[in-house]
This record gives C-alpha cells, structure tokens and sequence, in this order.
C-alpha cells in the first residue's frame, strides 16, 4: 500500500474545506420578470425548481396580477425560479404550465449569476 505524503494530504483537504464554504454561502440570484403584449395577464413566480410553480418545495415570491410592460424584480436564493402565466383570452383560467428558469454560476470567480426572461400575454 502506498502512503501519502502529509503535506499534499494537507492541501487537498484545505482545498475541500474551502469549496464546502463557498457552497455553503449559497448567494442570491437576481430575477427579472418582463411581461410583453397587450393587456393584464396572471404571474406566478416561486423560488425554486418545482412544478407546479406552488408546489411545497417552491416559495412563492409573486402571485398576482401584471400588464404588458410591467418588469418585476425578485431575488433567488435557490438559483432557480418556477414562473407560470395566464395568457390568450382567458387571462383568468388558461394558465401556460410552469416553467423552470434557472441562473446559478457552479464555480468561485465566474460571472454573477442572473435569471431574466419574458412571458406573453398572448402566448404560453
């Protein structure tokens, strides 16, 4: 059996111990939610990667009404947002079916992670 050297046994556990931390800070995720068309639609969005979007796992961070135009901002501490809609004609029961949007980095140093789409108030 081979043994390994102290020192590189030291490295990698210090390696692990500051990975674990970085994870373990869990940042938050800004979420930006536009709405384009005409007229007043019904939004959901909930923070988390559950469907439907008010599943128990998810938090509801909006449950409401929005208009074309309307960019609603929201803050992620998952990294991921279920956001579902209404949309067509009728804008009170014909929901599009939640969608999973998702903006976290996996890595120390990449990029500020961000999550930022559209929904229709025409469309699904």
């Amino acid at each position: 059996m081979r043994h390994m050297p102290l020192r590189l046994l030291v490295v990698v556990v210090a390696g692990v111990d500051e990975a674990a931390a970085w994870a373990d800070s869990s940042p938050t995720v800004p979420v930006t939610v536009g709405v384009v068309g005409k007229g007043v639609i019904r939004l959901l969005v909930a923070d988390g990667a559950s469907r439907p979007c008010d599943a128990a796992g998810n938090h509801v961070l909006f449950n409401g009404r929005a208009k074309a135009g309307d960019e609603m901002k929201f803050t992620s501490t998952t990294g991921s947002v279920c956001v579902d809609h209404t949309y067509g004609s009728l804008r009170e029961s014909q929901w599009a079916g939640g969608s999973i949007w998702s903006g976290r980095v996996t890595y120390p140093g990449g990029p500020e992670p961000s999550i930022r789409g559209t929904v229709s108030t025409d469309e699904p």
